[in-house]
């Protein structure tokens, strides 16, 4: 799993005003959350929320998620995926190392 791909194609999605869910990229509930979780805390995007139960990660909510100054700096450090990034259609493909 790449993550920084995964976060790069939340973020260019969030950007596009699109919600992106879990079966867009066909990841288990904990994935999901522990790449929600690095979004909202490095601060890369706003309105980002995941919730918890025992431990484990019982919800990811993306609820009008904005991207933040740093979010559109890391799109635009790795602005060189933007040639082969086709949108949630080709996600699973273009993630795979």
């Amino acid at each position: 799993m790449n993550r920084k791909k995964i976060i790069y194609s939340i973020l260019k999605e969030i950007d596009k005003g699109n919600e992106p869910k879990k079966e867009d990229y066909e990841l288990e509930m904990e994935q999901w959350g522990e790449i929600a979780s690095l979004i909202k805390n490095e601060g890369y995007a706003t309105g980002i929320n995941v919730l918890y139960a025992d431990d484990n990660v019982y919800l990811v909510i993306y609820s009008s998620p904005k991207l933040t100054i740093k979010g559109i700096d890391f799109l635009e450090e790795n602005s060189g995926w933007a040639k082969t990034y086709k949108g949630l259609k080709e996600v699973r493909d273009w993630i795979k190392p």
